[in-house]
């Protein structure tokens, strides 16, 4: 059982690096909130095998957009602010 969390646990923190250093063009192209994912995904890494379920999520609904989106760093949706650090 001790091997099975500490897999968890270093899968956690890998997924947890990853959306941490994804760009800010990735997430508004995917059309994601930053800091709602970055602080669920930190929140339930600490609780080791809980936090598979948040790591499934990331992987299953946001980083396919994020791939889909390629680099485009703005979204066609009217209601979404340009990014002003990117230059267009």
């Amino acid at each position: 059982m001790n091997t099975f969390i500490t897999i968890c646990y270093i899968a956690n923190t890998a997924v947890f690096v990853y959306a941490l250093t994804r760009p800010s063009a990735l997430w508004l192209s995917a059309d994601r909130n930053r800091v709602f994912w970055i602080t669920v995904l930190a929140i339930f890494g600490v609780l080791g095998a809980g936090g598979l379920i948040a790591d499934a999520a990331f992987l299953l609904l946001v980083l396919p957009r994020m791939l889909r989106g390629g680099n485009a760093a703005v979204s066609e949706d009217p209601r979404v602010r340009p990014n002003p650090f990117v230059k267009h």
